[in-house]
């Protein structure tokens, strides 16, 4: 097969969707008829890539039927114990990334200031755990958080609260060599509590746990309090550099770390109103306003990107879900925005993968996401967080149509080649069909965790489809639990 022409290869790297094996090399490459051109270091993309018109499109295997949940009550139930298993480890309240202490990354067993942080947001917001079961755990997290806001710091220049993770049980600074500083720390500690702070003023308006530990109205009593000083470190430290989601790049712009401040920010700005802070909360509020107007840079126009250097990247898909706030509905789940994004990376992991390829060819249902094209960490797989997280956008789409009405034309346009599905015309079709889409992503997810007694690793083999990588990884449960409670929570409302 001849190569392409160069004019046909002249493509940015946002653009190029991977044609390549993961050992492929020039000659390959071309003898394939597909486009070689390297990639300047820090920028993330395919080198081997197909040619302009030759793209292929989504490979997204859809499955019209919400019947029966992707995953029954007793295989829930064996995700929420493996989960809990990881939670409050050795009665200290630290999350354990997981309890595998060798991985393709090196020990795990540490408390990630993020995976803990979303793991326990997941906790907060699981609606099969007792209020009193989910508070016990919430308290014991909060100690754990005021603890390591007052630790030692080890690292010159790094604020102990942007270190990425500590050791277990004694709360150091973990003081290896890592990426460092890790800015979403302490707006996604902040949102968890402030979530569960807010239930226990619902309940008691002068909550003692609330105004001793998480609010103090003192700063010299806690700086404040564990959702204050997290939220103040916010307001000095938003623009600054920071790694990514994946501990990898560095820049001081990407989407996961903007929206998800923001959303601290937004909520900050409400909280302190209710605590009597009028200040605070009109200092918050004016951040919030400063990371919107750095957002909008990041729609490309035809898909979201995490960063200038690696644009496509599922730390979008996280940000859509954790990072989406009700107050001013950027991002909302049925947008033209997160529409495009599904549908480009869709058809961007696709190619990706040889189990998505296989997958699809055989008729299985979904699509399996990975971190980001061109990732080579463990060989660069598919991730259950990231496909699971895909799943909790489209069930939160399904929601969101129920509640807010028909899409735009637009957004369903892109969601329809996306999703290879042609949709109704009224709200409550389009809704169980994106339901239904849902669907399709976790039973492809199934067809490979499916037999493993409950267990959920971090990655899924690309050629395989085994689970591998980090055993029993905290993360990977929260967000198929995440996925589940939305498909849930849309169920409720559909009936």
């Amino acid at each position: 097969m001849a190569a392409a022409s160069a004019l046909q290869c002249d493509l940015d790297a946002s653009a190029r969707t991977d044609c390549g094996e993961l050992a492929s090399d020039q000659t390959t490459c071309e003898a394939s008829g597909c486009c070689w051109d390297p990639l300047d270091d820090g920028v993330s993309g395919p080198w081997c890539f197909y040619s302009k018109g030759d793209e292929p499109g989504s490979c997204f295997v859809f499955q019209n039927s919400t019947d029966t949940a992707p995953f029954s009550d007793s295989e829930v139930a064996a995700f929420q114990t493996n989960f809990l298993a990881n939670v409050n480890v050795e009665s200290v309240g630290a999350v354990v990334a997981a309890p595998d202490h060798d991985t393709p990354g090196g020990n795990y067993y540490y408390h990630w200031m993020r995976d803990g942080a979303l793991s326990m947001r997941s906790l907060w917001a699981n609606p099969n755990l007792d209020r009193d079961t989910v508070s016990t755990y919430l308290q014991s997290y909060a100690k754990w958080v005021i603890g390591r806001q007052s630790a030692v710091a080890v690292h010159d220049g790094v604020d102990v609260r942007v270190e990425p993770k500590f050791e277990i049980p004694d709360g150091t600074v973990f003081d290896g060599s890592w990426c460092r500083p890790q800015n979403d720390g302490p707006g996604l500690r902040a949102i968890t509590l402030m979530f569960y702070a807010e239930e226990l003023l619902e309940a008691d308006a002068k909550d003692a746990f609330v105004t001793e530990n998480l609010w103090t109205g003192d700063s010299s009593s806690l700086n404040g309090g564990a959702i204050k000083f997290d939220l103040d470190w916010v307001v000095d430290g938003w623009d600054s550099n920071t790694c990514d989601l994946w501990e990898e790049v560095q820049s001081s712009d990407f989407f996961w770390n903007r929206v998800t401040m923001k959303k601290a920010m937004l909520m900050g700005s409400a909280f302190a109103t209710k605590m009597g802070d009028d200040a605070s909360a009109s200092k918050y509020a004016e951040i919030a306003a400063a990371i919107d107007a750095k957002l909008d840079s990041h729609w490309l126009g035809t898909f979201v990107a995490e960063e200038t250097n690696r644009q496509k990247d599922g730390a979008v898909l996280v940000g859509f879900n954790n990072g989406f706030d009700e107050s001013d509905g950027k991002y909302a789940p049925t947008s033209v925005e997160v529409a495009s994004t599904v549908n480009v990376y869709n058809t961007a992991f696709c190619s990706e993968y040889k189990i998505n390829t296989d997958d699809s060819a055989s008729e299985v249902p979904g699509v399996l996401i990975g971190r980001y094209p061109g990732d080579n960490y463990a060989g660069g797989n598919p991730w259950v967080l990231s496909t699971a997280a895909m799943a909790q956008l489209l069930y939160r789409a399904a929601s969101y149509t129920l509640s807010n009405g028909v899409p735009t034309d637009e957004a369903l346009e892109q969601f329809s080649a996306g999703l290879n599905v042609d949709f109704p015309a009224d709200a409550k079709g389009i809704s169980q069909t994106l339901a239904a889409a849902g669907d399709s992503v976790m039973l492809r997810l199934k067809e490979h965790v499916g037999g493993d007694d409950g267990h959920l690793d971090e990655q899924i083999d690309r050629n395989t489809g085994e689970q591998m990588s980090a055993k029993d990884l905290t993360w990977s449960y929260a967000e198929v639990l995440n996925a589940m409670a939305a498909r849930s929570e849309w169920e409720a409302a559909y009936n």
